[in-house]
């Protein structure tokens, strides 16, 4: 069965539709296969109910990456994915994978926790919420995922310790959604 991917179009969701070529992806982008905004998605459009009941598992990835974003886009984030989430357990999504950061848990070289953080740390809580009703739900802190490769040669130490290359991405996801 295929998965779903929310923010398809960004650069981790674009990584992972080749190596899940079945993938169904949402996204703002014109060019996604199910154009939507999730602070607005009808769950009950022909195609997006569709896309659910053909898929047994689902990644959420469209949230903002920027943890400088203004405060209501987290904020927003936190209300679509609790909507998202009421999607998948109605039309009974099996595995979930929703993203999360390091800014979750800050480390001593991070600014501390900001409102992306505190985002990041419901959507944890929703995960585990979502995995006490007996389907798989991970949030998973994704790592540095660069765009461009070649953007690790002459990073800082901080964020190489923190740096998933695309072999890793796979790994960690495939992980995160366990068997279909």
């Amino acid at each position: 069965m295929p998965i779903i991917i929310t923010g398809s179009e960004g650069n981790i969701g674009r990584k992972l539709r080749t190596i899940f070529p079945d993938a169904i992806g949402i996204d703002i982008a014109p060019t996604a296969p199910i154009v939507a905004d999730l602070a607005t998605i009808d769950y009950d459009a022909t195609a997006v109910a569709a896309a659910f009941r053909a898929a047994d598992g689902l990644v959420h990835l469209a949230t903002s990456p920027q943890p400088d974003a203004p405060d209501a886009v987290h904020f927003s984030a936190v209300t679509n994915a609790a909507r998202l989430l009421a999607a998948c357990e109605r039309y009974d999504i099996r595995r979930l994978v929703v993203a999360s950061s390091d800014w979750a848990a800050p480390k001593a070289l991070m600014a501390g926790i900001n409102t992306y953080g505190h985002s990041k740390r419901v959507f944890e809580a929703m995960a585990a919420m979502y995995a006490h009703t007996g389907r798989r739900a991970v949030a998973l802190r994704f790592g540095w995922v660069p765009r461009d490769p070649s953007a690790v040669i002459g990073a800082p130490q901080w964020l190489l310790d923190n740096y998933w290359d695309d072999d890793r991405l796979v790994a960690e996801v495939t992980a995160a959604l366990g068997p279909a």
